[in-house]
């Protein structure tokens, strides 16, 4: 678990102080069209798949890693079954809220994986 927390925290600082690079890749996903979508989707999947497979815990902090996992495999099959909905998503989001929306999610991934590897430290020792 203390893996998982230490990378989402890093992508959640990512997030929080690269906005313009993740913006940047999203305007190049939403240029890919559907293949785009279906690339963010197969991402998602692979992260949150292993995390759904072998991390089942629905009490405690830990709850946190399941949760995340779940909505990653939700994310990877919206964008693998409605490729369509996710593209519109991606071209009608203005760049302002798009970069609201990646610093707000930021944050949350830096407090989850933060509140994670305490919890995750505290059991070790």
């Amino acid at each position: 678990m203390v893996i998982v927390a230490v990378l989402i925290t890093v992508v959640g600082l990512s997030q929080l102080c690269a906005t313009e690079r993740w913006q940047t890749y999203y305007r190049w996903l939403a240029h890919q069209g559907p293949l785009g979508v279906r690339l963010n989707g197969l991402v998602s999947l692979a992260i949150g798949g292993p995390i759904v497979l072998v991390h089942n815990v629905w009490s405690g902090p830990a709850v946190l890693l399941t949760l995340f996992g779940w909505m990653l495999v939700l994310e990877s099959a919206l964008c693998l079954l409605f490729p369509g909905a996710g593209l519109a998503g991606l071209i009608e989001i203005e760049e302002a809220t798009r970069a609201r929306i990646l610093q707000f999610t930021g944050l949350i991934l830096v407090v989850v994986g933060g509140v994670l590897v305490l919890t995750a430290t505290r059991a070790a020792g």
